[in-house]
Formats: C-alpha cells, structure tokens, sequence
C-alpha cells in the first residue's frame, strides 16, 4: 500500500500591532546628513598647553570643515597674529591658567567685530565617539553669525 499525508493548513492570525509597527518603520527615511561649511570663518585659537595643541587643532578642523583655522601656541603669539590678521572668531580655554584674566581675552572682549569662544579644550577629541554629543552644540556656536559678518553684510546693504 501507498503512503499516504496529511496536510493540514492553519492560518496564522496576524498581530496587527506588529504590521503597523512595521509600516511605520517602512514609511521613515533616513535623514539626510547635514555638510558643514564653514569656509567664511576665520578663526584664531590659542592653545596653552602644548600637549593639547594638536588635538585642538584636528578637532576643530574636522568640526568646522573648510574654516580658516590659525592656533597660537602663547597669548604673545595670539596677539601678535590678532593685530596682523583679521578674524571673525577667538578660541581660547577659560579653565588653562591664566587665560580668563590675559590681555588677549581681555582685547577679545572688549572688540564688538570679533566673537569670543570659550571651550573646555580636554572635552575636545574627534577620535571619542561619546564626543560627538558635545559637538553638535559647539558646530551651533559657529553657525551663530559673528558680529564683523553682520556688520559687513550691512554695510553692503546700504
């Protein structure tokens, strides 16, 4: 005698939740990465501590891609190439010693052309990926217009 099967069809009831879990997620797209450009700023940081300069510099080169970046290794240094160059934008350290009281910050301060930064220079370090939600804030810093932008953006206008 023959072998014989028996075939039994079951429909599986589909969980509706699921199906519309899935739908939502089908129906999301990706969000488009944002490029950063910032070739119209124009940047003077100093850097204290020298064992920091490097990363400083790489950071917020890879922060603030295609900007004119220039770090000075010494308030003298800072100065000097302040008083040469025209930037829209300083960067220093307030917690390295003796930068809050210095006479750079103290010319930064008192010039309405130039936006004073002030970051914590140890949080900065492209290589740590925790970083990047420390970033995002800090790219918002110099998207803000800087004064001597604003400034010649009037003058244009007129």
């Amino acid at each position: 005698m023959g072998d014989f099967y028996i075939l039994i069809m079951v429909k599986l009831e589909e969980d509706e939740d699921l199906l519309d879990d899935y739908d939502d997620f089908k129906e999301e797209k990706a969000e488009a990465q944002h490029i950063y450009d910032y070739q119209s700023r124009r940047i003077l940081v100093w850097v204290e501590e020298k064992e920091d300069l490097q990363t400083v510099e790489e950071t917020l080169a890879f922060l603030l891609p295609l900007a004119t970046i220039r770090v000075a290794n010494s308030e003298a240094n800072a100065i000097e190439i302040s008083e040469k160059e025209k930037w829209d934008t300083y960067v220093v350290d307030l917690t390295e010693e003796n930068v809050s009281a210095s006479e750079f910050v103290k010319m930064a301060n008192n010039d309405p052309e130039v936006m004073l930064v002030a970051l914590n220079y140890s949080r900065l370090n492209k290589d740590n990926e925790q970083n990047e939600i420390y970033f995002e804030p800090i790219r918002k810093l110099f998207d803000s217009e800087s004064p001597s932008n604003g400034q010649m953006e009037n003058q244009e206008q007129v």
